[in-house]
């Protein structure tokens, strides 16, 4: 599987240990974003977020057909994920240097506010009424490995709680309804769950391997867990019910807002292409599978579920594919030959 990039160094280490015990805001009065008309409905962007090899981070906003006009815009560290907010006006980014947690206003291109949640950030999650982002964060060292889910509070920006779940909690899966978070833990066989409105841990089920990357269908039904080599498919209170062999490591994972089916974008080894694969998931079976170079890192899907956006690491780009026939037909450069880090989709309500 292709390595993060994670270059540590003093600062890298002195911020992360102060964002653990920082908890206020930076920016606050700006944190819910600029003031003005809001862009009509149905506006569309795409953010990638990159890093160069000094670890300066950037967020870069362009329109989804990756052509036309950009906007760069500087964060903290090395964007981990990125999440819009339901209306599409603003982006949440999880950074590897505190505070960990940036607020960009997507049409003024500028980040409005940061909170620091501690430790490094990874995946982060936003609920559906756009009042709560959850952010999963860890820091490892020599001596193991510690993590939990912030909560963050989108009006004030106020960390209303830390949710230790598992030993470092990377990718997250929210119910529709938002009543419970799911979290997979890096560094062990398992998700754990989360009641939302108590903001403690209800419960948790073992996986048959480590949860790469976890998603939920838009029912509510089902969550799909990618491990090595397989998409399996488990209840919301565990139990598996079924799997899909896959020919490489899932490294980017989106299901399609009518949960027919869900992207994948795989790892197949150092002198083999990368492959995206479609997965119907009512029968299990592979519905797609195409080369993809090597864009084999993580996966935004539109919010129609027509087009899978996958960054490829090793040349500096995000790739863009058709999910119908799974092929790719356009591609986009990372500025500065950046390395790709996170990718999201975001289209005003």
């Amino acid at each position: 599987m292709t390595s993060e990039y994670r270059p540590i160094s003093r600062r890298t280490l002195l911020t992360a240990a102060l964002g653990g015990a920082a908890v206020g805001v930076v920016g606050q009065g700006l944190f819910a974003g600029a003031a003005g008309a809001a862009p009509k409905a149905g506006r569309q962007k795409l953010l990638i977020g990159s890093v160069d090899r000094l670890g300066n981070g950037v967020v870069q906003l362009t329109d989804p057909s990756l052509t036309g006009e950009q906007t760069l815009v500087p964060v903290n560290g090395q964007p981990n994920g990125i999440v819009g907010s339901p209306d599409g006006l603003r982006a949440y980014v999880g950074t590897v240097f505190g505070p960990g947690l940036s607020v960009v206003d997507v049409d003024g291109g500028r980040v409005t506010g940061e909170v620091a949640v501690g430790g490094f950030a990874n995946e982060l999650l936003v609920s559906p009424d756009g009042r709560t982002v959850y952010v999963a964060t860890g820091s490892a060292g020599a001596g193991g490995s510690s993590g939990h889910v912030a909560v963050v509070d989108t009006a004030s920006g106020e960390v209303r709680a830390r949710i230790k779940a598992g030993l470092l909690p990377r990718s997250l899966a929210l119910s529709p309804d938002g009543k419970q978070l799911f979290v997979g833990d890096e560094r062990a066989k398992g998700v754990t769950i989360v009641d939302t409105a108590k903001n403690a841990v209800s419960g948790r089920f073992e996986t048959d391997g480590t949860p790469l990357l976890i998603a939920i269908d838009p029912k509510g039904k089902n969550l799909y867990v990618a491990q090595s080599r397989e998409l399996a498919t488990f209840g919301l209170r565990g139990g598996k019910s079924g799997a899909t062999a896959l020919d490489g490591v899932p490294c980017g994972l989106a299901v399609h807002p009518n949960g027919t089916f869900a992207a994948v974008s795989l790892y197949a080894g150092r002198n083999s292409d990368s492959q995206l694969v479609t997965v119907n998931i009512n029968s299990n079976k592979v519905r797609t599978k195409e080369s993809n170079g090597k864009a084999n890192g993580p996966l935004a899907m539109s919010k129609d579920g027509g087009r899978a956006f996958v960054l490829d690491e090793k040349n500096r780009k995000v790739t863009s594919a058709d999910t119908n026939s799974g092929k790719p037909d356009s591609s986009l450069p990372t500025p500065n030959s950046n390395t790709p880090t996170s990718v999201a989709f975001v289209e005003t309500a």
